[in-house]
């Protein structure tokens, strides 16, 4: 049987199932209601959900830093890198193979392998470093973005469509660029989640004073940068400049897409106004920062509702622990359309209640989900062949270098005096 977790590792796996539950609820509810009123699950996770998944992802690298032990750098920093390649690399090619599957909702995955990738670089900086890079990527990604919006010409057939195997191969300088900068989940700008996601987990995560800090400086940031856009949209004047910059778009269409985030893959780039948007899935700097404090706060608070190791978690710890998995089932679900889209509450609890019963069962039985075992393993294998090297076999001497002069070579043949042996 696997062991059971510690207290620091049921805190921040519970946060995983709380990120995977909020994504399926989004998938599955509705926008809004039929009444016109926006729906609780598109309220609360839009979003954010993916966003404390992004953060988390982060906090599983710190964890491998804490095994190193102090010792990155040599062979040990270079063997993690490399494991760290390899499990991007599996993790981008489950997402591709999930986009195969062709469902309604826009694939993460395949922007996490990209995202584990690019974090090879900044895997054993400081915490200082990192805390300086997340706001930049927080920044300057989102003004790349906006740049780029409209100047990247569409090659796919359909442009909102997952990337997929074959899609990929066929056009890889636009699957990059998607990957980095244009997509649904762009990699560079979700960096900033990331790096803070690392520093999290190098802290002692079942310290209640980190807990409490973790809570304060996250709703501090989330409120932060919310009651900042309503000042730059309301009396600062920004929601009039974008009336007069976007005339494409009615008022009220301009209020929806404040309400429920673009309509597209994209916010409008009619003028810099637009980045003082918090919306769902806008990825303006303000957006990325506000998602980045909610998930940080959402952390804090389960780390210390989960302090007691209450087995009350337990099925809430199983799910976090083969996310991977779960999340391609989902898809999987959604592409059968075996539940009923028109009864969410039902179509959700079953799938929560169906994760649960799968992930302790195989937790108990097996240990790691089978995805994730498959990437722990290969990951693992890399690590070890770039830690240890190669032992060279010994050279024989008497093989390739004569015999000093007056000495006896006990390894020659002995021989006669006329020569023969």
């Amino acid at each position: 049987m696997a062991p059971s977790p510690t207290r620091r590792a049921m805190g921040v796996d519970v946060a995983r199932a709380v990120a995977l539950i909020g994504m399926v609820a989004v998938h599955v509810f509705p926008e809004e209601h039929v009444d016109g009123a926006m729906s609780w699950p598109f309220a609360v996770f839009a979003g954010r959900a993916s966003a404390l998944f992004a953060v988390l992802a982060g906090v599983s690298i710190a964890f491998v830093e804490k095994r190193s032990r102090g010792q990155l750098h040599g062979r040990t920093l270079a063997a993690d890198r490399a494991a760290l390649v390899v499990r991007g690399l599996l993790i981008l090619l489950i997402g591709l193979l999930l986009g195969h599957l062709e469902t309604p909702i826009e694939t993460i995955i395949p922007y996490f392998g990209i995202l584990f990738i690019l974090a090879v670089p900044f895997y054993g900086h400081s915490s200082r470093f990192l805390l300086i890079a997340a706001p930049i990527f927080a920044i300057l990604g989102p003004v790349l973005r906006h740049l780029l919006n409209g100047n990247i010409p569409e090659q796919q057939p359909d442009p909102e469509a997952d990337y997929t195997l074959v899609t990929a191969a066929r056009q890889p300088v636009l699957f990059i660029i998607d990957m980095l900068v244009t997509g649904f989940y762009p990699a560079i700008l979700w960096m900033a989640y990331l790096c803070v996601g690392m520093v999290i987990g190098r802290q002692v995560l079942t310290s209640r004073k980190v807990a409490l800090k973790l809570v304060g400086w996250g709703a501090g940031l989330a409120i932060s940068t919310w009651a900042l856009s309503k000042i730059l949209l309301g009396p600062a004047g920004g929601m009039q400049r974008l009336i007069e910059a976007t005339p494409s778009l009615s008022t009220e269409e301009i209020a929806e897409q404040l309400a429920y985030g673009p309509e597209s893959i994209f916010i409008p780039n009619t003028t810099w106004w637009w980045m003082a948007v918090v919306s769902p899935y806008s990825d303006t700097p303000l957006n990325i920062l506000h998602n980045l404090g909610a998930a940080v706060a959402a952390i804090g608070v389960i780390l210390l509702l989960t302090r007691s190791g209450s087995k009350v978690f337990s099925p809430f710890a199983a799910v976090g622990t083969m996310t991977l998995t779960l999340y391609s089932a989902h898809c999987i679900v959604i592409m059968l359309e075996v539940l009923d889209e028109e009864r969410p509450v039902v179509s959700l609890w079953v799938q929560i209640i169906s994760f649960m019963l799968f992930a302790m069962v195989w937790r108990s039985a097996i240990g790691k989900g089978p995805l994730e075992g498959i990437i722990s393993d290969a990951s693992e294998w890399i690590r070890n062949r770039v830690r240890t090297p190669r032992k060279r076999r010994p050279r024989d001497s008497s093989a390739t270098e004569p015999p000093t002069p007056g000495t006896i070579n006990l390894k020659a043949p002995l021989q006669r005096r006329d020569g023969t042996p």
